[in-house]
């Protein structure tokens, strides 16, 4: 089991990809800032409130509560969320 920072999952991730190594990870997500416009779709799917909107409603991610059910990917009409 490793702890990896979460800025460099998916560099280590291909990098022991690259090397044979079976990745077996909890589903993560990333949102892209950029593509994101904060509609809340994902909010609505989110079991354990890891995604949800702060006091200016403009969307946040909770690693921590997280449970990597990957509900949100299919819900976002502007593909922001995507797995890392």
């Amino acid at each position: 089991m490793l702890d990896v920072p979460e800025n460099k999952i998916k560099e280590i991730t291909e990098t022991l990809k690259q090397n044979e190594v079976i990745v077996n990870k909890k589903g993560r997500i990333i949102i892209d800032d950029e593509l994101c416009v904060d509609c809340g779709g994902c909010i609505s799917l989110c079991p354990t409130d890891a995604l949800h909107f702060n006091d200016q409603y403009q969307l946040e991610f909770d690693y921590e509560k997280c449970i990597g059910c990957l509900l949100c990917l299919d819900s976002c009409p502007r593909y922001a969320i995507e797995e890392m």
